[in-house]
């Protein structure tokens, strides 16, 4: 009989955790904090980049693209 009950403790647990999650409330909060993790992880990664590619021994990759680019834009002009 205990085991009936811890059962139905558990499955009412579970009913409550679920109820929680398909909340419009948590939907936008777990949205927020997965846009901040990619943000935090681009910002991470992009710093890493520009601290590795000059010393790639091309010189300054990222100056060389954007001034490519750059001139690109204005010779279509």
């Amino acid at each position: 009989m205990g085991d009936d009950v811890e059962l139905i403790e558990a499955i009412d647990k579970l009913v409550r955790a679920t109820k929680r999650t398909n909340n419009l409330g948590w939907a936008v909060l777990r949205g927020i904090f997965y846009s901040f993790g990619w943000i935090i992880g681009i910002g991470i990664i992009a710093t890493i980049l520009f601290y590795l590619l000059p010393k790639t021994g091309e010189g300054n990759v990222v100056g060389n693209f954007i001034r490519a680019m750059s001139n690109a834009l204005s010779q279509n002009k």
